[in-house]
């Protein structure tokens, strides 16, 4: 009976182990020497995309105006970063800060050195993206 409780025991800490790495993946860190916005959105799986529900519906609409605002904001000289999480670290010199996304799970993080962030919610349309990049960063997108 005490080999059956040491085995069961084993097993179930051997799943927490598993459980526990896949629970902790690392938070992104990203480095800032110019103007950036990171996009971010969460992990949807493709049955959740397929079947185009809630958030993931959101997703096609992201895609679509975040590849639409990259190249615009690349010849800008603004880092354009979509990324899917829900929380990274962003360092500024040697200062770092970290975001966790709120309710809403899609958004853009918009940091420059010398500045605070600023942070949209929400899917943005691509001319949203250069109004709030303009506004926020100061520079002329063309």
């Amino acid at each position: 009976m005490k080999r059956f409780i040491w085995v069961f025991l084993l097993f179930a800490v051997w799943a927490e182990t598993g459980n526990a790495q896949k629970a902790t993946k690392p938070v992104p860190v990203f480095v800032i020497h110019q103007p950036t916005i990171i996009a971010f959105y969460p992990h949807f799986t493709q049955d959740e995309l397929d079947k185009g529900e809630g958030d993931a519906a959101a997703m096609d609409d992201f895609s679509f105006y975040a590849s639409k605002a990259e190249k615009r904001l690349h010849k800008a000289e603004i880092n354009f970063l979509p990324v899917e999480t829900h929380s990274f670290r962003v360092r500024v010199g040697t200062k770092v800060q970290y975001f966790q996304g709120g309710k809403i799970s899609i958004g853009y993080y918009f940091i420059a050195p010398g500045k605070e962030p600023h942070i949209e919610y929400g899917v943005m349309t691509d001319e949203d993206i250069y109004y709030a990049a303009r506004k926020y960063f100061g520079i002329a997108i063309h």
